[in-house]
């Protein structure tokens, strides 16, 4: 069965994706777009060229030759964890609550938290969101609109 992002779930749906895409050109020899393309459908993932392009830029992903001729993909080791990865994996462990008012979602965190979890989000693109400001145990998150704040509420309670 496919695995397609739902409202709300983009996020989520992305960072898995971007950590099987690791893997896959971490274990397996994939030269070209359309191979990971292939692989990734082939796992579920109901995914474009379009966004397996996407995920290759923003991963940073390297063409390096292989001892036998050709080309395969891997992922960059000069370049710092993917900014998704990186944003989960400190709000799993320093996220405390998350609630929403109007046009605003607040986050509260451990202490001395804040700012790194907030850094790491904004390196990312959140759909709707204006921005952030963050505390010592607080971020501050302005979205568009109500709508939008009541769904990254949603997806970051997921988390």
């Amino acid at each position: 069965m496919a695995r397609k992002a739902h409202a709300g779930d983009d996020k989520n749906i992305k960072a898995v994706r971007w950590e099987e895409i690791i893997n896959l050109v971490e274990n397996e020899d994939i030269g070209t777009q359309q191979e990971l393309l292939d692989r990734l459908k082939a796992k579920g993932y109901d995914v474009t060229q379009g966004t397996v392009s996407r995920d290759i830029s923003e991963l940073h992903l390297v063409k390096t030759r292989k001892a036998g001729g050709g080309f395969r993909y891997r992922a960059n080791k000069t370049e710092t964890q993917p900014a998704a990865n990186h944003f989960y994996a400190l709000f799993k462990t320093a996220a405390v609550k998350v609630d929403s008012a109007m046009n605003q979602v607040i986050i509260k965190t451990y202490s001395g938290m804040a700012d790194a979890i907030c850094a790491a989000m904004d390196s990312m693109e959140w759909d709707g969101v204006l921005g952030t400001i963050a505390g010592d145990d607080t971020i501050l998150v302005v979205t568009k609109s109500e709508n939008a704040a009541k769904e990254l509420k949603k997806t970051l309670k997921s988390i």
